[in-house]
């Protein structure tokens, strides 16, 4: 008991000062239950990863990680929580044996032989990578999930499908400019969907782009019965239209009926009439020439419906349609566990486990068969939507597995990814709603420093002031304001944010933020630092002046930020002899067109701060030789904790050359916004030595995204495989550098003046 008191206590000392707003003085009893909480969580996810019973892969994993939660942090002694963890395993694992580490207890394979092997035959799991959710997707994914030898449900998704079904019509909007408008409907999702229902409104303008847009994605519909819901928005003053509808997400089916759209007149609304907007007239249609309301979804039904209306005798359906398979898993690589071979770990607490790797199987299950229990009728009624303690917990101990098992950046991140779990748990006990664990989540996943790690959820709003800032010579400094009626000019310094200094300010942002480079860092940063719900408000001081601005420019509108992209132009003719690419913005086709002034050309100036438009072709006019190059690297997982990783699939883009080549000076823009896709091209500027690389170092990510929703509709991402450079030389974390390095001055800034562009003006006059 003392040995274990003196464990509990040091880990109260490492989360005190951790930075995160943890209790100060958490109690004995609340320690003593995250240390059994630690304990499941290993178990947990060696038996849904790596133990490839029948029953352990079919068992709702969401569910039973709430269940479990629940029971094991009752526990109050070290024999209840062994007992605890036999009884919620043993049912889905029926060949796990708990022992109590000092016993030191040897795998007896005889658990797992049956006395006659005819008809038999091995199954174990494969991971490359780790599929979202285990699941089997037929065709390009890159990440799979297979028990081998074992019947599994292919997922034949269409390619062309967009994971939603979707409904909608479309209203002029030029009698509404400038009026406030609200969108309503009720809504269903019929029980036992595992998709979201969603309203959405969006206001189109000019050139297409886009004004007010809210599709309900930080707070989804998920009611069972009929339930009205409602978004409320700003018509722009040159708004073209409206378009509104209702969308499933995922799989399921949604009812939907009484869609109905008001405008503000003295403070009272107003219905705009549209057609059948009860469904009881007329059918739906795939154009807007032949019907009001028209659908579309790959994959799924769409359809009016005479059942279980709201009122009337219709309404209408969004279903998934059905689009499994059952194959019998092959084997996606050559490495394989072999019979005998077990986990044998000690899980903590105390306590060790063995879970055998591979089982025997026949066609129509694994040996042994586990009795009827009534786990699965057990989870049927655990709540997955509340974010009460239990699913919090599940939560954490869901995503501590995944990166656990599969993330293949802990050599660079450097984290103590043990005692960030026990960090997050304890937290988890001081959350009060939706958007205290949204923090939490954030908060426990910034250390792994992967960019491409974002977790959404809760309802938390995205809306910003009309202005944008960043650190400029150590200074927060205002880059844009895009209200005149503010007393705000560009180049203002700011000094206090909400009543503290933004130093302060921001490194409370940045703990949310997973970052491999400080560049990326800082760009996610500037924008999450502004961010908040619809008119709320931000204190600032500026020039001893507070000034008090308002939330309410829309998270998806562009043009009151620091993309380059909000200049709108692709391209342009720089003096007489060099072109300008923003490759932002520009399209390929448009590149191809392009050519003939492209090759006479000086130079060509490419800018990439910000994302590739699908023109990364453009490397093939600049290639001397076809490329060869491997740099993009699967893991392949037969054992847990990232343990003998038994080996990588291999890949690259290998881009052919193309004639005409470029021959002109290249200079390629970048910095710490360039992130992916980005990196992907800027990797063989770098590699090949195509370009002069003019700016700031990217982001420093690069990879397939994966991902995985949690239990309470929380989604998080995450970069699933290894990326290195051209070289061999190491990508995550360093990124692409500049041969010549430029950042922006206060003075730069204030005179409008775009200090990267002119450094590669400077150096494209330098050609020949």
């Amino acid at each position: 008991m003392k040995k274990y008191l003196f464990i509990l206590t040091t880990f109260c000392t490492q989360t005190v000062g951790h930075g995160q707003n943890f209790v100060p003085n958490p109690s004995f009893e609340t320690l003593a239950k995250i240390e059994n909480l630690k304990t499941f969580a290993k178990v947990y996810g060696y038996v849904k990863y790596f133990h490839p019973s029948d029953q352990a892969a079919n068992i709702d994993w969401e569910k039973f990680s709430i269940y479990g939660s629940g029971k094991v942090e009752k526990c109050q002694t070290k024999e209840e929580l062994f007992k605890t963890l036999h009884d919620l395993f043993y049912p889905i694992a029926p060949t796990i044996k708990f022992y109590y580490t000092e016993e030191n207890v040897k795998f007896d394979i005889n658990s797992i032989t049956p006395t006659n092997l005819k008809n038999y035959k091995p199954t174990y799991w494969q991971h490359l990578g780790v599929s979202n959710g285990m699941k089997v997707y037929q065709g390009e994914n890159i990440y799979r999930s297979i028990r081998v030898n074992r019947k599994i449900a292919i997922d034949k998704t269409s390619p062309k499908s967009a994971g939603f079904g979707n409904l909608m019509t479309y209203v002029d909007a030029q009698k509404y400019n400038g009026r406030i408008i609200k969108f309503t409907g009720e809504v269903k999702l019929i029980d036992g969907s595992k998709g979201t229902g969603h309203l959405w409104l969006r206001v189109d303008k000019p050139n297409r782009q886009t004004g007010f847009f809210n599709n309900m994605d930080n707070s989804p519909i998920t009611e069972n019965g009929w339930k009205k819901y409602e978004i409320i928005g700003d018509v722009d003053t040159m708004a073209i239209g409206i378009a509104l509808g209702c969308f499933l997400e995922g799989s399921g089916e949604l009812l939907t009926d009484d869609l109905k759209l008001f405008y503000q007149e003295n403070e009272k609304w107003i219905e705009i009439p549209i057609k059948n907007n009860d469904f009881e007239s007329d059918e739906l249609g795939t154009s807007m020439k032949e019907k009001t309301w028209i659908y579309w979804g790959d994959d799924y039904s769409i359809k009016i419906v005479s059942e279980d209306s709201f009122e009337g005798k219709k309404c209408v359906s969004i279903k998934k349609n059905n689009t499994t398979e059952i194959q019998k898993g092959k084997k996606i690589f050559e490495a394989e566990p072999t019979i005998g071979e077990a986990i044998n770990k000690n899980i903590g607490s105390g306590i060790s486990c063995i879970v055998p790797l591979v089982l025997y199987c026949t066609d129509s299950n694994t040996y042994p068969e586990s009795k009827k229990n009534e786990l699965d009728s057990i989870l049927k009624t655990i709540n997955t939507k509340d974010i009460d303690l239990p699913v919090r917990l599940g939560d954490i101990i869901i995503t501590w597995n995944v990166f656990q098992h599969f993330f293949p950046y802990f050599d660079v991140a450097n984290v103590d990814w043990e005692k960030e779990l026990g960090n997050a748990l304890l937290k988890s006990y001081e959350d009060k709603n939706e958007n205290d664990f949204l923090i939490t989540l954030q908060q426990f996943t910034a250390p792994l420093k992967d960019g491409h790690i974002w977790v959404s959820g809760g309802s938390m709003g995205s809306f910003t002031p009309p202005i944008a800032w960043e650190f400029i010579e150590n200074k927060l400094t205002i880059t844009k304001v895009c209200d005149s009626n503010l007393r705000l000019k560009v180049g203002d310094i700011v000094t206090q944010i909400n009543g503290v200094t933004p130093e302060k300010y921001f490194e409370n942002i940045e703990r949310r933020i997973s970052a491999a480079t400080s560049g990326w860092l800082a760009y996610r940063a500037n924008t999450t630092s502004l961010t908040g719900d619809k008119d709320s408000k931000l204190s600032i001081v500026v020039n001893n002046t507070l000034v008090e601005l308002t939330r309410n420019i829309e998270p998806d509108s562009r043009g009151c930020d620091n993309s380059i992209s909000s200049s709108n132009f692709k391209y342009k003719l720089i003096g007489n002899d060099i072109i300008y690419l923003n490759l932002d913005l520009i399209e390929m086709k448009t590149i191809d067109s392009l050519l003939p002034q492209l090759t006479k050309a000086k130079a060509v100036i490419c800018d990439l701060r910000g994302y590739p438009n699908g023109n990364h072709e453009l490397i093939s006019y600049l290639l001397t030789k076809n490329d060869k190059d491997k740099w993009m690297f699967v893991p392949e997982f037969i054992y847990p904790d990232q343990e003998k990783i038994a080996g990588y699939e291999k890949g690259g883009w290998e881009m052919k050359a193309k004639k005409p080549h470029i021959n002109a000076k290249i200079i390629f823009i970048t910095d710490g916004s360039a992130i992916s896709y980005s990196e992907s091209y800027m990797g063989f500027i770098e590699g090949y030595k195509l370009a002069t690389i003019v700016g700031q170092p990217t982001a420093g990510t690069n990879g397939n995204v994966n991902s995985f929703v949690l239990p309470g509709h929380y989604q998080v991402s995450w970069t699933g495989m290894k990326v290195i450079k051209h070289d061999g030389s190491q990508q995550h974390g360093v990124g692409i550098i500049p041969n010549v390095f430029v950042s922006k001055t206060i003075k730069g800034v204030i005179e409008s003046r775009d200090e990267f562009l002119e450094t590669a003006i400077e150096l494209a006059n330098e050609a020949k």
